[in-house]
């Protein structure tokens, strides 16, 4: 089974966590694993190989140049990685069809045997739907009635993908509507693949939206019931801690309930002892408690814990 990740120097632990996960609950799965990256660290490098070395999965680091994206929007959270996407139908070796794309902030918590047996032959790739985000497509001028995808987990028909030239035309599109992509590729994989690709389950790709409850009672609930959002809820088969810092399980306001489960990953590999905003120092603690100012109290009974645990 062919997979496909982008990382940078920032996202290596996360998607390190990621695979952690999809070999644990798939053990009798043999994986390729495609690892595009740009100006990976030497000592990043090092890790990734202790880690395969360890779990005996076989891998590829495939170093890109970039200077086709210069101009690529990007944010303070939104680093040039997010669209390294794009390279894939270019740098995945010509003799490989079918690629699953999986984020590295995800978390796979069964078997995906189902999910890559899916007939993707007459479709650009199968992927979900977007939580949250239905009143999106028109701002991007997609037509009515258009569903809009998470570019986070993708079963990638990469025949369809070069056939249609992604990279190129998302290049181009960069290039001349950069004011259009507020959600970066991923407005360009939805303004180019649009109406080409296979709906699947919510459980595939199980982003926090999901538990608003005022979503799922909204007018397109019958478009979550449709996608099995309650599976997807209560014990889905794959994690997105996809949006900002309430969803990353290594932040310290995260507040997602499947967050412990990404540390239980990380212990397998090579970043288990690494510090996380998510699991703060003590000093961190300190910092945090006195920054609540008027409630003093909760750092003195922080500190009279502390100290009678020593």
């Amino acid at each position: 089974m062919n997979i496909v990740c982008t990382i940078d120097n920032n996202y290596a632990q996360h998607c390190a966590v990621m695979l952690s996960s999809l070999f644990i609950n798939n053990p009798n799965q043999k994986f390729y694993i495609y690892i595009i990256t740009n100006g990976l660290k030497k000592h990043i490098s090092n890790k990734i190989k202790r880690f395969f070395y360890t779990i005996k999965q076989e891998y590829s680091i495939i170093e890109i140049q970039t200077s086709e994206l210069e101009k690529a929007p990007v944010s303070h959270h939104i680093s040039l990685a997010t669209y390294f996407r794009l390279f894939i139908p270019e740098v995945i070796p010509d003799n490989i069809d079918k690629i699953l794309f999986i984020d590295s902030d995800i978390i796979i918590r069964k078997s995906i045997d189902q999910l890559w047996s899916l007939d993707i032959q007459s479709f650009s790739h199968a992927a979900a739907i977007a939580s949250g985000m239905d009143d999106y497509p028109s701002k991007i001028n997609l037509p009515e009635g258009s569903l809009y995808f998470n570019a986070g987990l993708m079963l990638i028909n990469l025949k369809a993908w070069r056939e249609m030239k992604v990279f190129h035309r998302g290049c181009a599109l960069i290039y001349q509507q950069p004011e259009l992509l507020q959600w970066w590729d991923q407005d360009v994989l939805n303004i180019l693949l649009n109406n080409s690709w296979l709906p699947v389950d919510l459980t595939w790709n199980s982003q926090p939206y999901l538990y608003d409850e005022s979503l799922i009672n909204s007018k397109y609930q019958d478009k979550y019931k449709k996608f099995n959002y309650l599976e997807a809820k209560i014990d889905p088969a794959i994690v997105h801690f996809v949006g900002g810092g309430s969803a990353k399980p290594w932040h310290l306001n995260c507040n997602h309930p499947f967050k412990h489960e990404y540390f239980k990953y990380l212990k397998k590999t090579p970043w288990k002892n690494s510090h996380l905003i998510g699991k703060p120092s003590f000093i961190s603690k300190i910092r945090f408690y006195l920054g609540l100012g008027s409630k003093l109290h909760n750092f003195l009974q922080f500190l009279r814990t502390k100290l009678f645990s020593i």
